[in-house]
């Protein structure tokens, strides 16, 4: 059950969101993609990821969710970005994964563009945690294009949107790192589509 039909879940990772700075590192660009073609990290093309106007779309049937990872690059300490362009007004949500060790576990930094909110989660298998519940701010920009950025260092994540910090907490980081990765929600109003452009990450 996606989270924007059904957000009852308890904070098992006890993280607190500060709104202390990321620590800063010189950036090496280790991934540049522009997303106008497909990228064959994203696997084949199907119903819920695909090409379509030239950028990539990830869509989800009503109160569904769904998700890719771009496979080949993993990455413990990053400096990761991605815009995101709503194609409808139906009060879904987006995610940006980041450290996904699998295709079903990874973290979730999630904006609501329509409701104004963001939020951060883990899913293991079939199940969804609430690390961050959804929290209203106004730096997401509603019927617009947002950026999503994730700064890892370490245990120590800084979310930011639209260049501006939404905080940051304490995660346990996987060894070894993970993939990053794109989630679709669609909630009662019906089905998502969003446009996924300019992704980008470098390491230290």
């Amino acid at each position: 059950m996606p989270r924007v039909a059904s957000v009852i879940r308890g904070a098992v990772f006890g993280a607190t969101l500060s709104l202390a700075a990321a620590p800063a590192f010189a950036g090496t660009p280790v991934l540049s993609d522009p997303l106008t073609n497909w990228p064959l990290n994203l696997g084949a093309q199907g119903t819920s990821v695909h090409m379509g106007n030239g950028g990539v779309h990830i869509t989800a049937p009503a109160n569904s969710a769904g998700w890719v990872t771009y496979s080949g690059f993993d990455f413990t300490d990053m400096d990761a970005s991605v815009t995101v362009t709503p194609n409808n007004g139906n009060g879904n949500a987006f995610g940006f994964l980041f450290w996904s060790t699998g295709p079903n576990d990874f973290f979730d930094f999630t904006i609501s563009d329509t409701a104004g909110t963001f939020g951060v989660f883990k899913h293991t298998a079939s199940r969804w945690e609430t690390i961050v519940p959804y929290t209203k701010t106004n730096l997401v920009k509603s019927g617009a294009p947002n950026t999503l950025r994730v700064v890892t260092k370490g245990n120590y994540v800084t979310l930011y949107i639209n260049g501006q910090s939404a905080g940051a907490l304490s995660l346990p980081a996987p060894q070894g790192g993970g993939v990053v990765g794109f989630e679709g929600e669609g909630n009662a109003n019906g089905a998502s589509d969003y446009t996924v452009s300019n992704l980008s990450v470098s390491q230290p």
